[in-house]
């Protein structure tokens, strides 16, 4: 009895149910279900998941906490992307918060995280040509974060996510275009080449290019 116990395995403890419903409206959002501008409530989820409101209107606050979703009067919530104003607002942020977390990763990356970086962008590039993107912007997105939390500043990092997390709903759609698709791969290229280089100027340029060019991307979804 004791080598039997020995042999098993541990159950592993399944996601709570606010995260399956945000992952579930994640997956529906990539694929182009809800549209900028379409509104949804908490009662015509919770009845197409077979769910309680609850962890529903858990998983669109979440959402909202993102900027991708509005809350309106009546309790119908409203998917929306930013202005131009806000995508302006979020990209300056930006240009000073991540060449400074690149520049500091360059000290802390290990040959076995340059490594996870060129595996993701490997993956990415096996999808270059699948129509469904939410692949490649779970693997986009996990670059971003192993790359920004070797800045080995954890609020610094999270700041980061946070205004990332404001044009996400744009990025979705962006990456659903395969030119945009090699671009970012090119930027990650050249993003991991700066590491190898360790090079700080040379990775701050690297990351302004990065961001100049999400910007027109982003920018001309919005027109």
């Amino acid at each position: 009895m004791a080598q039997t116990q020995g042999n098993m395995k541990k159950l592993l403890k399944p996601l709570p149910l606010r995260d399956r419903v945000y992952e579930s409206l994640r997956k529906e959002l990539f694929q182009g279900t809800f549209a900028s501008g379409q509104r949804v409530t908490e009662q015509e989820i919770a009845e197409s998941l077979g769910v309680s409101r609850t962890p529903v209107r858990e998983a669109l606050n979440l959402f909202r906490k993102q900027g991708i979703l509005e809350q309106s009067h009546g309790g119908a919530y409203m998917f929306t992307s930013p202005s131009v104003k806000q995508v302006e607002d979020v990209f300056e942020i930006r240009r000073v918060l991540e060449p400074l977390a690149a520049r500091k990763a360059i000290k802390n990356c290990t040959q076995a995280d340059i490594q996870k970086l060129e595996d993701l962008i490997e993956k990415e590039q096996e999808l270059i040509d699948e129509e469904d993107s939410s692949k490649t912007y779970l693997f986009n997105a996990e670059y971003r974060k192993t790359f920004f939390q070797l800045c080995g500043n954890e609020r610094l990092a999270n700041s980061i996510y946070e205004y990332t997390g404001h044009v996400l709903f744009l990025g979705i759609l962006t990456l659903k275009k395969k030119s945009v698709r090699e671009i970012v791969i090119k930027g990650q290229t050249r993003i991991v080449e700066g590491l190898k280089n360790a090079d700080e100027e040379q990775m701050e340029k690297i990351i302004l290019d990065y961001l100049d060019t999400s910007y027109n991307a982003i920018m001309a979804e919005l027109k």
